[in-house]
């Protein structure tokens, strides 16, 4: 794994050096600047016990003489539920790779929910001009998915039924997921607690309206069951591509197989 590293950081240091001669442009090195990049823009992380109730997030720099502190900004999208130990990366001398830890409650609270967190470099100055300075982590317990049966799916949007199979998880029982729901490649997924359903606030149904509008996406309500049906409320069927367009709300609705009850 180091010598992937290194060898990216060479690579970075080439690409700098390239930028530095095109068109015969100079680029001046801000003294005392790290280099630093992220290993990507987008991180997924799957969360399990063994991970000791926290996630690691590494940053690079190219420029490895001396210790380096680089501070970064948090968009916290988790209600607070990640806590990092610290606000900066700390290299030292010598060191092309520095990590900071993000902790979490216990990992057996969790459900099926997806946590997103943003890091930003706070000081673009730190930041290697062929590097990134922003990454978004998403993040969601690891779960194991258990065949329950094959039940009846209603969508209110496109006035049509269709037999539709449902999983829940060993790790989270009352968390479910309706596969290739909407669309193939799409899974809807929700919480029952008692009789109320929760759904991810927003989420794409992956369901293209039109080259031109872009996909369908779903603003939830608040979802409940009865008589042993799940209502999926919907507050909003909206195109996020075509200037919001909001077609109104209704509800999608889950009857489960016989035998089986949320």
């Amino acid at each position: 794994m180091k010598k992937i590293i290194y060898i990216s950081l060479a690579i970075m240091a080439l690409m700098l050096t390239g930028s530095c001669q095109h068109k015969g442009t100079i680029y001046d090195m801000p003294e005392g600047s790290a280099l630093v990049s992220f290993p990507s823009e987008d991180a997924i992380i799957s969360m399990v016990a063994e991970d000791g109730n926290k996630i690691t997030v590494e940053l690079w720099r190219g420029n490895t003489q001396g210790a380096a502190s680089v501070a970064f900004d948090v968009e916290d999208n988790t209600g607070g539920v990640f806590t990092p130990a610290k606000r900066t990366f700390d290299f030292a001398d010598g060191e092309g790779v520095a990590k900071v830890d993000f902790t979490y409650p216990d990992i057996n609270k969790f459900g099926g929910e997806v946590f997103n967190i943003t890091l930003k470099i706070s000081d673009e100055k730190q930041v290697s001009p062929s590097g990134i300075d922003q990454m978004t982590i998403t993040a969601q317990r690891k779960l194991t998915p258990k065949f329950i049966g094959t039940g009846v799916f209603y969508s209110d949007f496109f006035e049509e039924e269709w037999e539709q199979d449902i999983y829940n998880t060993i790790e989270a029982p009352n968390y479910y997921i309706l596969p290739d729901c909407w669309v193939k490649g799409t899974n809807w997924t929700f919480t029952v607690n008692g009789s109320k359903v929760t759904m991810p606030a927003n989420f794409d149904t992956g369901y293209l309206f039109g080259s031109a509008y872009g996909n369908v996406w779903i603003k939830s309500g608040e979802g409940v069951i009865e008589d042993g049906v799940a209502y999926l409320v919907v507050a909003s069927y909206y195109l996020p591509a075509y200037y919001n367009y909001d077609f109104g709300g209704s509800f999608e609705s889950f009857t489960p197989p016989a035998g089986f009850s949320f």
